[in-house]
């Protein structure tokens, strides 16, 4: 049995995707199978790895520090979460007291995120998203979003 174009097309869309998926480097977080566990209004920022938003800085033999803080002058892997994960598209940093780390956001205009950081900043109620560049944070700016949350399950 000969195999047709028509018969490729599927195959060649999936590869297609996949592909472009390894080249943006998209990270995918399932969506729960079950309702949210609370809808809430928060206030959401964008942030990125920079200097300016994670509060490091370059020491005297050009490697990268921590600014501030309890680890001040300590070497810093930049982009590094709390997590210990690299941050990425759908990075969240939360306030721990408030949100524990896996906990799933969806928040309308950014998508699917789950808490994996923490900063010094993100008190109560408020979601920092994480955004490979500095201007799309900025760009995002200081929003307030009704957030679906979606707490961990142990």
């Amino acid at each position: 049995m000969k195999l047709r174009l028509k018969h490729w097309k599927p195959i060649a869309i999936g590869v297609g995707l996949l592909f472009l998926l390894i080249l943006t480097r998209c990270h995918l977080i399932a969506a729960p199978m079950r309702r949210a566990d609370a809808v809430m209004n928060m206030k959401t920022t964008g942030y990125c790895a920079c200097q300016k938003c994670c509060s490091w800085r370059v020491n005297w033999i050009g490697l990268p520090v921590y600014a501030s803080g309890p680890l001040k002058g300590k070497i810093k892997i930049v982009g590094q979460t709390a997590s210990a994960r690299m941050a990425r598209p759908g990075t969240v940093a939360v306030d721990p007291k408030v949100f524990p780390r896996g906990t799933k956001f969806y928040i309308p205009g950014y998508g699917w995120g789950l808490a994996r950081d923490t900063g010094g900043d993100i008190k109560g109620r408020h979601l920092d998203l994480f955004f490979w560049q500095h201007r799309s944070g900025e760009k995002w700016g200081v929003q307030d979003k009704k957030v679906k949350v979606w707490y961990p399950r142990d």
